[in-house]
């Protein structure tokens, strides 16, 4: 995303959050944390061009919520507890009733080789 920003040098930025990345979700196939999506906001967020965010995707929805929470703070820079406070919905999140779900420590099936390779197509 550096070179790309500094290539087209944006205005601004919209970025789609989309959930079905996270890891459990029903149709994604990745292992992302939700620490690691809002990772992802604050890395486009340092670039100091203004953003808009949107969601998109995401199909276990405990978690949906969990990540847009979580990255809305982050977008803010507001730091939130990880314990959700009780509500009306909190069943919902139950057992756990946490921001930060555990992940399953899939294995990258991603070699470096073909990351850089994939970057390389897109730049």
């Amino acid at each position: 995303m550096t070179e790309i920003i500094r290539r087209f040098n944006p205005e601004a930025i919209q970025m789609q959050c989309g959930a079905d990345s996270l890891c459990g979700d029903r149709l994604g196939m990745f292992n992302l944390s939700i620490k690691g999506h809002g990772e992802a906001v604050k890395f486009i967020k340092s670039f100091g061009i203004p953003m808009v965010l949107i969601g998109g995707g995401g199909y276990s929805l405990r978690n949906v919520a969990r990540c847009w929470t979580y990255e809305t703070s982050v977008a803010l820079g507001i730091d939130i507890e990880n314990d959700i406070p009780e509500n009306e919905y909190s069943l919902y999140y139950y057992p756990t009733n946490k921001i930060h779900a555990p992940v399953s420590n899939a294995e990258n099936m991603n070699t470096r080789s073909e990351v850089e390779l994939n970057i390389k197509r897109i730049i």
